[in-house]
């Protein structure tokens, strides 16, 4: 993790952040690049399909491997791309959408740069998406985080080796949503560009900085020498977010869905904080938990 002032460190998953290695082709960089593959006959919902070198590519990003391999992901559902397109147009390389959907494709003309897009048939939107209630839009983009600045940053989420990318999307939309500046996704974590974290997020994850395979032990380290105080989450914590003393800086730790925060993260912690709840109920998803606690400490100084 490189953490120089303002510095990032590297993103996810061969994640290029500003110019990324590789030898050009064209005007273009090859992470920039509409995809290629190798055509392939793809058995969908109503039999085979025929699926050319260009759209063989886009559903192999569903892999993990070729996510790594490409810097590259998908972005799968209206809302998602559409945020992407609002709100880091710059990323985006090519967009898919079905025959006849109807959507507000007048955001791609609100900034410069072209994007291109692509009509399909519903046969083989099916092919490309990883859900099977697919919405007819996807996008291809570069798997590019934002830099974390660690100069300015006062709200940070640690997660502890989150295994569901549905849970890590959620979490991104929270931070999102609650004013956050950055997110640090320590080893044993999935995959951030994970199709179902991408979609969970509605496409923020390109709008939170964000840190992968961090050490977690030394970030709560690094993060105590700047002036932040580290609050773990805990069923056992025995104040709550609401009864803590913050400081202008907090760092909030959570935890794997199974099993929560590592003990000795949350020994290295300040304080450890529950979230009240009704007798006999054992614990909340991790980004429920996650969503209201950072509600309590959003407008908070």
């Amino acid at each position: 993790m490189n953490r120089d002032g303002n510095g990032g460190g590297t993103g996810f998953g061969g994640a290029p952040r500003g110019d990324r290695p590789g030898k050009p082709t064209g005007n273009l960089p090859p992470w920039k690049l509409r995809p290629r593959g190798n055509a392939k006959v793809a058995k969908g919902s109503e039999g085979a399909v025929w699926l050319d070198e260009e759209l063989k590519a886009v559903a192999d990003l569903k892999n993990d491997k070729t996510r790594e391999k490409t810097g590259q992901y998908l972005v799968e559902g209206v809302r998602a791309v559409e945020t992407l397109i609002d709100r880091a147009k710059e990323n985006l390389v090519a967009i898919y959408e079905s025959e006849g959907l109807v959507w507000n494709k007048a955001l791609l003309t609100r900034s410069p740069g072209k994007v291109p897009v692509r009509t399909i048939p519903e046969r083989e939107m099916e092919l490309l998406s990883s859900t099977k209630t697919q919405q007819g839009l996807v996008a291809v983009a570069i798997s590019r985080s934002l830099r974390i600045n660690w100069e300015t940053a006062r709200r940070v989420t640690l997660v502890d080796a989150i295994q569901d990318p549905g849970n890590l999307g959620a979490l991104f939309r929270s931070c999102a949503a609650f004013g956050f500046d950055a997110i640090v996704l320590g080893k044993g974590s999935v995959d951030p560009w994970n199709p179902r974290a991408v979609r969970g997020s509605s496409g923020l994850i390109a709008t939170v900085p964000f840190e992968a395979s961090a050490r977690l032990d030394q970030t709560i380290e690094f993060l105590r020498n700047k002036g932040f105080a580290i609050v773990g989450t805990s069923p056992h914590g025995k104040e709550t977010i609401d009864s803590i003393s913050l400081k202008r800086k907090v760092a909030l730790l959570v935890g794997n869905e199974g099993k929560g925060a590592s003990a000795n993260l949350l020994d290295q912690c300040d304080c450890k904080v529950r979230i009240p709840m009704i007798a006999g109920v054992e614990s909340l998803n991790v980004s429920v938990a996650h969503g209201i606690l950072s509600s309590g400490l959003f407008g908070r100084e």
